[in-house]
């Protein structure tokens, strides 16, 4: 049962949109503490570009060429990032501000990943938790929904793509992958729990085969999220389950980032109530 005292804030649009962006604000001030803001790849070599024609008309539009210019201009960009967050936060009732904020931020993702070289998808969850807010307040509640069935389907492709190309038929995988994912984490912090969890891992096979599954199966099981609300809050732990796993095991830092989309589960509108 959910507390009286709760269940007034999970039909509250205003709590959520808050939440949801002041989590994404002290995501991308983590990101600067990390060092993965534009000023710190500014002067990298690479230009990607690859398939994507996102990042081709970013660069015939010389959208680099101005932001990453220098150090000065990279930065400006990214305080400007944050501050448009901020903005959108003490502003909750104007959908422009908040607009703004995620276009920077799916420019962010851009030029971040043309400056590195290869495409991360480390900020997919930030875009997909955003996306109810960029919506008229009439449609709200059914942007909630929408996202919430492309949340689903990307977990449920990615298992079912894992099935379909037999991925669950190779008994040593899982081990070949973590052997090759943390190479160089056990080469320099080998004394660390998750070098020796890992290293226990790849010795026994049979249990990180198990680990792989269970993965599978997991993502698998978003499917029902396209069909009916009635299991929200169980697929809402799921993303936390499976991103917590993915942290611990792949060493994959996207925790912060994917676990955002766990509001378009919980959020309870009021119409639903009555």
């Amino acid at each position: 049962m959910i507390s009286t005292r709760i269940r007034p804030y999970l039909s509250n649009e205003a709590f959520w949109k808050r939440l949801v962006l002041s989590f994404i604000t002290l995501a991308l001030i983590y990101f600067w503490y990390s060092a993965m803001m534009l000023h710190d790849v500014y002067d990298s070599p690479f230009q990607y570009k690859g398939a994507d024609i996102s990042y081709w008309v970013m660069h015939w539009l010389r959208i680099p060429q101005v932001v990453l210019h220098n150090e000065v201009t990279a930065t400006i960009f990214d305080l400007g990032i944050i501050l448009s967050f901020i903005t959108a936060i003490a502003l909750i009732d104007k959908r422009g501000f908040t607009i703004l904020a995620g276009l920077l931020l799916l420019l962010y993702q851009l030029l971040f990943n043309y400056k590195i070289g290869y495409h991360t998808h480390h900020l997919f969850g930030f875009q997909f938790a955003l996306l109810p807010f960029y919506f008229r307040k009439k449609d709200f509640n059914l942007a909630v929904r929408f996202a919430g069935i492309l949340s689903c389907l990307s977990y449920a492709f990615s298992g079912f793509s894992k099935l379909y190309h037999k991925a669950w038929m190779v008994y040593h995988s899982f081990s070949d992958i973590l052997q090759n994912q943390h190479a160089a984490y056990f080469y320099f912090r080998p004394e660390t729990m998750r070098s020796k969890f890992c290293l226990w891992l790849i010795q026994h096979p049979g249990l990180g085969y198990t680990f792989f599954i269970c993965a599978m199966i997991l993502q698998m099981s978003f499917i029902i999220g396209l069909f009916t609300t009635r299991f929200n809050k169980a697929l809402a732990i799921f993303i936390v389950c499976f991103h917590l796993m993915d942290w611990w095991l792949m060493n994959l830092g996207i925790f912060m980032c994917m676990t955002v989309m766990v509001w378009l589960f919980l959020y309870r509108p009021k119409a639903t109530e009555e």
